[in-house]
């Protein structure tokens, strides 16, 4: 077992170092990645950020560094800037997830230890024999996954974001896995290149993935398959994922045969994270 993300009651943690004013201000949890805290400070509260970081080395003798985000995840590879505010002066870190280790530099390649359990069930889901592709890739926690739970003939992944590659494969290294195939690259230039398809295609950018959706089923075997399709939803849009892939598998003359909404986690007011399995059934090439 892991435990990928440990939220703590920070306001209990720094009561003797903020005023009541100040507490109000916080809020009560951050995450854990590794050894690395991160936590969200307002400006209001930037001048108390050494205090607030040494308040929490104390409590928690395991944790050897405190990092505060200094912006939200943007940008092309999903990146947030980080300021160690407390500790040792690093920002990469190992995580033990499932059995897997991943190392990973929290600033330079995008990382959710929150998604731990989700990539887990999809590894679960993985069948004996099947042929697996993981778009973004990143620094493998999915292929890795994978290919501990599952007996899958073929895994690839495919990632964009240079360091995040290089962690990638420092992580096959780290865990001894020599039959994944990490590949660097724009996605749909990379996978002309393969000149194959898959059984079963994972797809973790819910921030644009809807962009790849045709090339996905493009790669999808002839003789049908599944989708992890992963978007983000909120209460002004809750079917926009759905109506999504029904439309993308409409103009590949390909048949939706079933679905399943897969709730992964809340990431702000009203917004959710979320993933579409989708069944996907065989190539109709327009015959009779």
């Amino acid at each position: 077992m892991t435990k990928p993300v440990v939220s703590l009651k920070l306001k209990d943690i720094v009561r003797s170092e903020l005023t009541a004013q100040e507490q109000s201000l916080m809020v009560n949890s951050y995450d854990r990645t590794g050894d690395i805290a991160i936590i969200a400070l307002p400006e209001a509260l930037a001048h108390r950020e050494k205090a607030i970081g040494k308040a929490i080395l104390t409590a928690h003798s395991s944790i050897r560094v405190v990092a505060r985000r200094c912006g939200r995840y943007s940008g092309e590879f999903r990146t947030a800037p980080l300021k160690i505010i407390a500790g040792e002066r690093r920002k990469k870190t190992l995580v033990k997830e499932f059995g897997v280790r991943l190392f990973v530099d929290l600033e330079k390649a995008y990382f959710s230890p929150r998604s731990a359990s989700e990539r887990r069930r999809v590894a679960a889901c993985v069948q004996t024999g099947e042929s697996v592709l993981v778009m973004f890739s990143g620094i493998a926690p999915y292929p890795l996954l994978i290919a501990k739970c599952s007996r899958a003939k073929r895994i690839v992944g495919i990632e964009k974001n240079p360091f995040a590659h290089a962690y990638g494969l420092k992580n096959l290294q780290l865990n001894r896995n020599k039959d994944i195939d990490l590949l660097c690259g724009d996605v749909r230039e990379v996978a002309k290149k393969l000149h194959s398809s898959f059984e079963r295609i994972v797809m973790p950018l819910p921030t644009a993935g809807d962009r790849f959706l045709s090339d996905a089923l493009g790669l999808l075997s002839p003789a049908g398959g599944v989708i992890h399709y992963y978007q983000m939803t909120n209460d002004n849009a809750p079917s926009l994922p759905v109506t999504q892939i029904t439309e993308a598998c409409k103009r590949a003359r390909r048949e939706l045969i079933a679905m399943r909404r897969i709730g992964c986690g809340h990431c702000g007011p009203r917004t959710q994270r979320i993933c579409i399995d989708a069944e996907i059934g065989p190539k109709d090439n327009g015959k009779g």
